[in-house]
C-alpha cells in the first residue's frame, strides 16, 4: 500500500515548517554551536572594549545597550530578498559584524549568546512569543536569551523589535526597572513563563500618565539549539509571517528610537515622534544609511 505523504498531512504551517527545515537546516545544525569567528571584530562593531571578567551585572547592561544602539533590528532577508536565514554563527557573522547589517531575534540573540559564552557567562537560550494584543495568543515565534551573572539569572534581550529594555532584567516575580527612560516589570505566570511589561516612559509614569502593554513572554525550560531552526525558517519564508509581509527596522538611539515599519519612518525623541513616508527606493536606502547604518549592494 502507497504511504500517505507526510508534506500533504500536515495541516499547521508551523509544521510544514519544521518538515522544510529538516531538509535546508540538516547540513549547519553543527554552524548552532560554533564559536564566533573573531570576537575581537565584534567588539569593534559595538564600539567597545571587552569587559573584565567575571561579567558584572553593570557591565552586562552596557554590552545590551551598546547592541541595540549599534545593530539594528531588521528582516530585510525575509521581506526584501525572499531567501531563509541561516542561524549557523559564522554565517551570522558576517552578515551582522563584517557586512554591518543587522538581523532578527533567531540571530542577533544567537550571535550574542555566543559571545556571552566565549566570556564564560552561564546562558539560557529560550523560546518565547510576542504579548501584543492581537486578539488571541501568538505563537512562539521568538529567542530570548536568559544569562546567569554574579549570581542572578537575568533577561538579556538585544533582538526584539520593541519596546524591549536596554538593560537586564532582574528573573524576580514583579522586579520593575527603569533604563534609558523606559520602565518595565517582569511577572512569573504558571510556573514558567516570564512575561516582560512595558510600563511606559519612566517621567510620564512617576506621573501617572503612562499607559502599561505587554511585550513579550520567555519560556524558562530547556531547549536545544536546533528546535530555532524551524521557526526561524517559518518566520523568513512563509507569506503568512509577519517578517515577510512588510519592512521591520529599528534601532535605539542615544535619546530615544528610529524605525521603518512598511513605508513608514519613525524618528522618536524627547521632543515627541515624527512620522514621513519612505516614497521611493532611493530614499529608503539614504534613511538606511543614514540611521541604521546599513549600506546595501547595487
Amino acid at each position: 500500500m502507497e504511504q500517505p505523504s507526510h508534506r500533504g498531512a500536515l495541516a499547521c504551517p508551523l509544521q510544514q515548517a519544521a518538515l522544510d527545515a529538516l531538509t535546508i537546516g540538516a547540513a549547519m545544525y553543527e554552524e548552532l554551536y560554533e564559536d564566533i569567528p573573531d570576537v575581537q571584530k565584534y567588539w569593534e562593531r559595538l564600539e567597545m572594549e571587552q569587559p573584565e571578567l567575571p561579567l558584572s551585572k553593570s557591565d552586562l547592561d552596557r554590552m545590551i545597550l551598546a547592541h541595540q544602539s549599534r545593530i539594528p533590528f531588521e528582516n530585510l532577508d525575509a521581506c526584501d530578498y525572499h531567501r531563509p536565514v541561516s542561524l549557523g554563527i559564522p554565517d551570522i557573522f558576517d552578515k551582522v559584524v563584517v557586512g554591518r547589517r543587522g538581523g532578527y531575534c533567531f540571530e542577533l540573540n544567537a550571535l550574542f549568546n555566543a559571545l556571552l559564552k566565549h566570556m564564560g557567562v552561564e546562558t539560557s537560550p529560550c523560546l518565547g512569543r510576542s504579548l501584543k494584543d492581537r486578539g488571541y495568543v501568538y505563537p512562539i515565534l521568538h529567542r530570548g536569551t536568559i544569562a546567569r551573572v554574579e549570581g542572578q539569572r537575568y533577561i538579556a534581550e538585544v533582538g526584539y523589535g520593541g519596546p524591549s529594555p536596554a538593560c537586564a532584567i532582574p528573573l524576580v516575580d514583579g522586579a520593575e526597572v527603569e533604563w534609558c527612560g523606559q520602565a518595565f516589570r517582569v511577572e512569573l505566570h504558571d510556573s514558567c513563563w516570564w512575561h516582560l511589561v512595558y510600563c511606559g516612559n519612566a517621567a510620564k509614569r512617576r506621573r501617572g500618565d503612562a499607559t502599561e502593554t505587554p511585550a513579550f513572554a520567555l519560556l524558562d525550560a530547556p531547549i536545544a539549539l536546533t528546535d530555532f531552526v524551524p521557526l526561524s525558517h517559518y518566520c523568513s519564508t512563509h507569506p503568512d509571517s509577519m517578517f515577510t509581509q512588510q519592512r521591520l527596522i529599528n534601532r535605539r538611539t542615544e535619546n530615544g528610537n528610529v524605525s521603518i515599519t512598511a513605508n513608514t519612518f519613525t524618528q522618536v525623541t524627547p521632543e515627541g515622534k515624527e512620522t514621513k513616508a519612505v516614497d521611493s527606493e532611493d530614499m529608503f536606502r539614504a534613511l538606511l544609511e543614514e540611521h541604521f547604518g546599513i549600506v546595501l549592494p547595487g
